[in-house]
């Protein structure tokens, strides 16, 4: 029995679905894993510069939401791949999917392309709107000008990513990640200390770790024998193909896009607290997001999870699969903060080195996102049930609700009218992420999980147990 008929007995008919989802999302894991020490990476070496630590630290984490303003229609475009690749591959209507996963890759080239473009001549406006000065808003200017260069290679690798995981190939992407991450490490120190360039130095190493990869990975959506391939002949933008994958993709594009605005704006009240306030944030992110990446790799899975079995005509296994990712995210996310709450101090102390002030504004963040994290196991299980089922306009009202309907309005109204400083924004993001729950579960009743790609009829197979899985 092959590698793909395996995969595709895990997902939709292996009796154990705990299995299939933690086997699926170790590897993504790994991956999210290997993203987030990618930007550790950067953070460190530049927190080694001397006398500008804090400084540094804040000019890279300033860029954040503009970088994730751009990547997030590239990540609109995976999830819409994600949920129409995987629903043809549960039916197995293999030429579909390989139509759809052809165009998908053109679409994330011309669209990182243009946002290229914006973000190079855009930078200086945008930094400037976000109340940058001085050493922050030079070199912020000048990461992202570097980093512009990559958002086409970027957008290219998320359909990459897209079209393996559709198959349950969760592996791939790691290796890829790896390859990056390798190269990152080992350019980030020559470029930012030994050749002296500092923040950009960080930059560079990042846009070629990126570029470097991305031939070997259009190879093999073009040769692999296992997983859907993309062909030649599907490369020219089909309008019914094309139009479907971006209808799909709008709704995740603009909730993630007008989330990272949102991050922007709240970036630019936390500028309004001080440069300590800011490297603490961005610290605490860092930090905790390591924490995050287990749900957010089983959110991913269970994308591809739903799909397949949508796509298979098994709506109640993937309303179990639902349940069980739910349980085990919660089950995760208490144990990770349980274990790492008493660290915290510690670890922020990696990377604030010489400025007490901001050391410890950064224990007193990661504590409140710490003992929420739980919470953000449920979000990210409505999220890949929402993507997974093809239902992307309820994620955008998940996203956009949690960060503009309930933490903005509560970060601004603790800045004016108390006298909480920079822990009003420590408890707006906890409040938000305990209020937005209620909002996933009303939407969650409202999922109908029938396909949202056409099934021909005889196209459903059964699927015989494998010898070994």
């Amino acid at each position: 029995m092959s590698q793909d008929d395996r995969k595709r007995y895990l997902i939709l008919k292996d009796p154990n679905i705990y299995k299939g989802l933690i086997l699926l999302a170790i590897p993504l894991m790994i991956n999210n894993l290997i993203k987030t020490f990618h930007d550790v990476i950067d953070m460190y070496f530049v927190s080694e510069i001397p006398g500008k630590s804090a400084e540094a630290v804040s000019a890279i984490n300033m860029t954040f939401p503009v970088v994730f303003t751009f990547i997030s229609f590239g990540i609109g475009l995976s999830v819409a791949g994600t949920s129409l690749i995987s629903q043809f591959v549960g039916s197995k209507q293999v030429e579909d999917a390989r139509k759809y996963a052809s165009n998908l890759v053109v679409i994330s080239f011309l669209i990182g392309a243009f946002f290229m473009l914006v973000s190079f001549f855009a930078s200086p406006l945008i930094m400037r709107l976000m109340g940058t000065q001085g050493f922050v808003f030079e070199n912020s200017v000048r990461y992202l000008r570097i980093r512009a260069f990559e958002l086409p290679v970027v957008f290219m690798f998320f359909a990459f990513t897209a079209i393996r995981q559709s198959t349950g190939d969760t592996v791939t992407p790691v290796i890829y990640g790896v390859v990056t991450m390798v190269v990152n490490i080992i350019l980030s120190p020559i470029l930012i200390s030994v050749l002296d360039l500092g923040v950009a130095g960080a930059a560079y190493a990042t846009l070629f770790a990126n570029i470097v990869i991305m031939p070997f990975g259009l190879m093999q959506l073009l040769r692999s024998k296992s997983g859907i391939t993309i062909q030649r002949e599907y490369m020219v933008l089909d309008r019914d193909v094309s139009w479907h994958i971006i209808k799909t993709a709008i709704p995740a594009s603009l909730g993630q896009s007008i989330t990272a605005i949102g991050f922007g704006v709240m970036n630019g009240v936390i500028y309004s607290f001080g440069v300590e306030t800011v490297a603490a944030f961005g610290v605490g992110n860092r930090l905790s997001s390591v924490i995050l990446h287990p749900v957010m790799a089983i959110g991913g899975v269970l994308a591809a999870f739903i799909g397949q079995n949508i796509g298979n005509l098994n709506p109640e296994r993937a309303k179990e699969t639902f349940r069980k990712s739910m349980l085990l995210s919660i089950f995760l996310m208490a144990a990770g903060s349980a274990i790492v709450l008493n660290f915290r101090e510690l670890f922020a102390s990696f990377f604030i080195k010489d400025n007490p002030v901001a050391l410890a504004l950064t224990v007193e963040y990661m504590f409140y996102l710490l003992i929420g994290l739980p919470l953000m196991g449920v979000f990210q299980t409505f999220i890949g049930t929402f993507n997974g089922t093809g239902n992307t306009h309820f994620t955008f009202i998940l996203t956009i609700s949690r960060l503009w309907v309930l933490r903005i309005p509560l970060v601004m109204s603790f800045k004016y009218l108390t006298d909480l400083g920079s822990s009003g924004v420590w408890y707006a993001m906890l409040i938000s992420n305990f209020s937005i729950a209620f909002l996933g579960f009303y939407l969650y009743k409202k999922i109908d999980f029938k396909p949202k790609v056409h099934i021909r009829k005889n196209r459903v197979k059964t699927i015989k147990k494998p010898i070994s899985v």
